[in-house]
């Protein structure tokens, strides 16, 4: 008999650490289930309520570091040590299980329909504290598993990514304490009321938001990225391998602009450039831009004096040289010797609105982002590199910053995506650069709309908003629950 009943725990904890492992593993990272999103967590919070405290921690460690591994792998492909990746998800995989079994206790200590946004508050405000200090910003938001999921991640344009992952939580939550209740239907009815509310409250207005249309112009842009190995990469600061570079991106441009492009974005440091000793190369650039009568925007490796930048230079029609942003969340590890940059620039165009420039891992942050809504931006350049394996994170990563300040981004990666995205994350074109199919082309037109957003205006107020919830809560249930010991006594 004793027998039977461990089989059958064992069963019942293996089947809830497969289901929820599985459907982590494929909605974040590089596979985007995004509806698998939604049902990862509610088998962890069944179970939470029925086994015991052990088990429980058990079951939420190892779904946390099997569910979300798949990220780290592809992060083990790049110049991150994977040791500080996994030491990171070990981390995270503690705070996941803290809150888990916080949420168990309360349950089972004291019944009350408000406990579904203890987990929700909680980890959104790891993640929005995470995102203040960590060097690799919000890259680790649930949140970016919805970026196809288009009417849930308009709320973005208010809330920022907080909003998302908080319903990510409060839903599932929501769901399982309604059904532990079920047996008291007025309170069950409480519990499950206010998330679902909430849900379809963002589904209307995100649905509100897809339909209204732009109001501003249309531009057409082109992107190019030619295939590039890490040999050639490394090489592209010697005088003859820098001059082959650009000339088979003006070659890319030459057809980018006969096919009617009106702005060309190239990816991050396509060359190292001394200007002291190779100002020529710099003039090659410009004399594209002014011969085919485009607006060129490219990532170059600038060392300036003593100095070196990590920079994105825009060329005007006439071949002048009119905006440089440097970069200023520089990648750990290899961007050492790199000095960040402290400045937004932006080029503000009649008739076209303002543009602003990112360049890649600044995308991974709210700031400059933010930034740039704040001063009405319509369209964001982001010349990036990646890592082939991490493509599609750090895409959709930009594609969210876009909704958040409600701009259009085009981002040009050396070994990712070429995409272009509007305001709403509707994706107009996106290619990958796969390095066995040659130098890749991409071009599309975008209509542009007005620039900020409330969440641009007002910041990372969702964020402190659950700190303050996540609070509140843990001092309703200890006033509850002292209340109910004064009761019994």
């Amino acid at each position: 008999m004793l027998n039977k009943e461990v089989k059958k725990r064992f069963l019942y904890f293996t089947i809830t650490v497969m289901f929820s492992s599985v459907a982590y593993y494929f909605s974040t990272g590089i596979y985007n289930c995004w509806f698998l999103t939604w049902l990862a967590p509610i088998p962890l919070f069944i179970y939470a309520l029925e086994a015991t405290t052990a088990s429980v921690v058990f079951a939420s460690m190892t779904t946390y570091l099997i569910g979300f591994s798949s990220g780290i792998f592809a992060y083990s492909n790049t110049i991150i040590p994977i040791s500080i990746l996994v030491y990171g998800n070990i981390i995270n995989a503690i705070l996941f299980t803290i809150l888990l079994v916080l949420f168990r206790y309360m349950v089972l200590q004291k019944e009350h329909w408000a406990w579904s946004f203890i987990f929700a508050s909680g980890w959104t405000a790891l993640e929005f504290i995470t995102s203040q200090h960590s060097p690799a910003g919000t890259i680790d938001s649930i949140a970016y598993t919805q970026v196809f999921n288009l009417p849930m991640i308009q709320i973005a344009s208010i809330t920022g990514i907080w909003g998302i992952t908080f319903l990510l939580l409060l839903v599932p939550a929501g769901m399982v304490l309604s059904l532990y209740y079920r047996k008291n239907s007025k309170l069950c009815l409480k519990t499950i009321v206010l998330p679902i509310s909430i849900l379809i409250l963002t589904l209307i207005f995100g649905l509100y938001r897809l339909n209204v249309p732009a109001q501003g112009p249309s531009v057409k842009i082109g992107m190019a990225s030619i295939s590039m190995s890490m040999e050639e990469l490394r090489s592209r600061g010697q005088q003859q391998e820098a001059e082959k570079i650009i000339s088979r991106y003006i070659h890319c441009i030459n057809l980018l602009s006969r096919s009617g492009a009106e702005v060309i974005l190239l990816p991050e440091k396509i060359i190292n450039l001394n200007l002291n000793e190779q100002p020529k190369l710099l003039q090659l650039l410009a004399d594209a831009a002014h011969n085919n009568q485009i607006t060129l925007i490219t990532g170059l490796s600038i060392q300036d004096d003593s100095k070196l930048y990590n920079s994105a230079y825009l060329f005007s029609p006439k071949g002048e040289y009119v905006l440089k942003y440097d970069k200023q969340h520089l990648l750990p590890f290899s961007e050492g010797s790199y000095t960040p940059g402290q400045e937004l620039n932006i080029r503000d165009l009649e008739g076209m609105g303002m543009w602003g420039i990112a360049i890649c891992k600044d995308m991974d942050f709210e700031e400059p982002s933010r930034g740039y809504s704040q001063r009405g931006i319509n369209l964001l350049f982001v010349p990036a590199l990646d890592f082939k394996a991490d493509a599609l994170l750090h895409a959709r990563i930009a594609i969210m910053r876009g909704v958040e300040g409600n701009y259009a981004v085009a981002r040009a990666a050396q070994w990712g995506l070429l995409s272009l995205s509007s305001n709403k994350g509707n994706i107009i074109e996106m290619a990958s650069n796969d390095t066995e199919k040659g130098d890749v082309l991409l071009i599309g037109e975008i209509k542009l709309d007005q620039g900020k957003s409330i969440y641009g205006r007002f910041g990372d107020w969702f964020g402190y908003f659950s700190e303050g919830l996540f609070i509140f809560l843990l001092l309703l249930f200890s006033l509850s629950k002292r209340k109910s010991n004064d009761d019994s006594t």
